[in-house]
């Protein structure tokens, strides 16, 4: 396995309509099943260094550089 990135989609706190994706790159060798158990203390970890921003949702992938052609 290679780097996953886990992909957040966040939206302002006061502008709940003004959203936008964040990549996490996780430096560790995980599985995208391994991420996915693991999301919510990322997600957790994210939301903790962002006050302004609540996650509406996340997803697991494979970094853009392991996808195979």
């Amino acid at each position: 396995m290679g780097p996953v990135t886990l992909v957040l989609t966040v939206c302002l706190i006061s502008t709940p309509e003004r959203c936008r994706e964040e990549r996490v790159h996780l430096e560790m060798q995980e599985s995208l099943m391994q991420c996915m158990f693991r999301s919510v203390m990322y997600v957790s970890l994210w939301s903790g260094q962002h006050p302004a921003h609540v996650v509406k949702k996340w997803r697991c992938e494979l970094s853009v550089a392991n996808r195979s052609t």
